[in-house]
């Protein structure tokens, strides 16, 4: 599962659902996987992922104030911190200062990027849904291919996108029973 650099190839990558009903996603380069998402418990935040063999955790914490950590597995040390805004973006924050900015890019909010400084596209969710299924594939400028936080951005957005989803679903099961 891993590969010098996916995101400079020329074969698209997608995320996708292996199997219906799994919470556990790969992406793929062509036929090569190159990285994987798998939420730890059938319910809850808490999901490990890897792309281009490196690894982190990611769990959404705090309720007035949600955030969304970005570890290292078995840390207790934040790598970046996610604090979404009210239209469903946000902000990734690094320890360095640096910030990066998530925000839709499409009326139906099917489209999202990562931006950073004065708009700079970094990466480019295009998200599709199936019957039972989700998927989304990214689009990466070659300038930024080498770029060292690329692999945490691919999968800490395909993270947020199905928090997105599942926190939509969910109110329409509150709503459906009201």
């Amino acid at each position: 599962m891993s590969t010098p650099n996916a995101f400079a190839g020329n074969s698209p990558l997608v995320w996708s659902q292996p199997k219906v009903m799994s919470r556990e996603y790969h992406l793929n380069s062509g036929d090569e996987n190159v990285g994987r998402l798998r939420f730890e418990k059938f319910s809850g935040s808490l999901a490990t992922a890897e792309v281009a063999s490196q690894n982190w955790t990611f769990k959404r914490e705090g309720f007035l104030h949600p955030r969304v950590t970005v570890r290292a597995p078995n840390s207790e040390v934040n790598l970046a911190v996610f604090h979404p805004n009210w239209s469903g973006g946000g902000v990734v924050e690094f320890p360095d200062g640096r910030q990066i900015r998530w925000r839709h890019t499409s009326f139906w909010r099917s489209e999202w990027s990562f931006v950073e400084g004065e708009g700079r596209q970094l990466l480019l969710f295009k998200q599709h849904e199936g019957f039972l299924k989700i998927s989304a594939r990214l689009e990466c400028d070659p300038a930024n291919a080498a770029m060292p936080d690329l692999p945490m951005l691919a999968a800490l957005g395909w993270y947020l996108m199905l928090l997105t989803a599942q926190d939509a679903a969910a109110a329409v099961s509150v709503a459906a029973i009201s």
